[in-house]
C-alpha cells in the first residue's frame, strides 16, 4: 500500500485536460483503452478481487515481494544510468539478498537490513538526460506509457532476469507468470477503482495522472515547473482569436503542442 501513496496524491490533484499536448493519437488510444477496460472487467478485475479476498496473507505478500524483486533488478540499471551509485547499489543488494536468503524474492529480508527500495527505471534515466516523453501510448493488455517510457518495457521483455538465470522459458510458463504478475498488479490497484469510476472521463483522468506522475518521478519529486498538459491561456486566446469571423489569418500551432517538449 505504501507504493500507492504517491499515486493517490497525484490522482487527488489531477484534473483532465480537454486538449492534451502529449496525446495526438487520442482516438486510437481511446479504442485500446476501451479494449483493455473490457478485458479488465471480464477477467483481470474478478481474478484480482478473488486473489484479494481468498488468498492467505503470506501468499499475497510473497507474490508482491517476488515481482518487486524483479523491479529491483531493473531499478539498479535505471539508477546507474543516472549516476545514482548508492541507489543502484541498494537495488543490486536487495536482489542478491532477496533472491537467496529470501527464497527467490518471496521474502523481503533486504528492507529489514536497511537496503532502501528504488523506483528508478530506464524511462526516468532517459528523461534525466533531457529526452522528452514523446507521445502518450495506451498499450493493449498493459496500460499507459509514452514513447520514451516504452523503452523500459522493451528492456524488461528482452532482459528478463528469469530467462537469464533459468534459460528461455517455454511459452506456457511465460503466459502463466505474466498472468500472475497482472493479477497481482491489479490487486494492488483495487483501492483506486472508486476514484477512477467517479470520473466523467476516466481515460483522460488516467492519462493526465500518468503523465504528471512520470514527470514528477523524472525530476525526483521536485520539478522546476508544473507540467503543461494543454495549451496555455495565451495560446487558447490566440486560437479563439483565429476562430473569430474577422480574423485575417489562422494562428500558428501552439509551441507547446509539439509532443515531448517536457519530460
Amino acid at each position: 500500500m505504501r507504493r500507492l501513496l504517491p499515486l493517490f496524491a497525484l490522482l487527488l490533484g489531477a484534473c483532465a485536460t480537454p486538449q492534451n499536448n502529449y496525446d495526438p493519437i487520442e482516438p486510437v488510444n481511446r479504442g485500446i483503452f476501451a479494449f483493455n477496460n473490457a478485458v479488465d472487467k471480464a477477467v483481470l478485475k474478478p481474478a484480482a478481487e478473488a486473489h484479494e479476498k481468498y488468498s492467505p496473507g503470506p501468499i499475497k505478500q510473497g507474490a508482491s515481494n517476488f515481482f518487486a524483486n524483479i523491479d529491483d533488478f531493473f531499478a539498479s540499471f535505471g539508477a546507474l544510468l543516472q549516476g545514482k551509485g548508492s541507489e543502484a547499489g541498494h537495488s543490486l543488494g536487495r536482489v542478491a539478498i532477496n533472491s537467496t536468503l529470501g527464497m527467490f524474492g518471496l521474502v523481503d529480508w533486504a528492507s529489514d537490513m536497511g537496503l532502501k527500495k528504488s523506483d528508478e527505471d530506464i524511462g526516468q534515466a532517459l528523461g534525466s538526460w533531457g529526452m522528452g516523453s514523446g507521445l502518450y501510448l495506451m498499450i493493449p493488455l498493459r496500460g499507459p506509457t509514452t514513447l520514451r517510457d516504452s523503452s523500459d518495457l522493451a528492456v524488461r521483455l528482452f532482459a528478463d532476469p528469469l530467462d537469464i538465470w533459468n534459460g528461455t522459458q517455454d511459452f506456457g510458463t511465460q503466459i502463466a507468470r505474466y498472468g500472475a504478475w497482472g493479477v497481482e498488479q491489479r490487486r494492488q490497484l483495487l483501492p483506486l477503482d472508486p476514484m477512477i469510476d467517479a470520473q466523467a472521463d476516466p481515460y483522460a483522468f488516467l492519462r493526465d495522472s500518468y503523465l504528471q506522475r512520470r514527470y514528477y518521478r523524472v525530476w525526483d519529486g521536485a520539478p522546476p515547473q508544473p507540467l503543461q498538459l494543454g495549451p496555455t491561456d495565451a495560446e487558447l486566446d490566440a486560437m479563439d482569436a483565429a476562430k473569430a469571423p474577422n480574423a485575417s489569418a489562422p494562428a500558428s500551432a501552439p509551441a507547446s503542442a509539439a509532443v515531448g517538449v517536457a519530460p
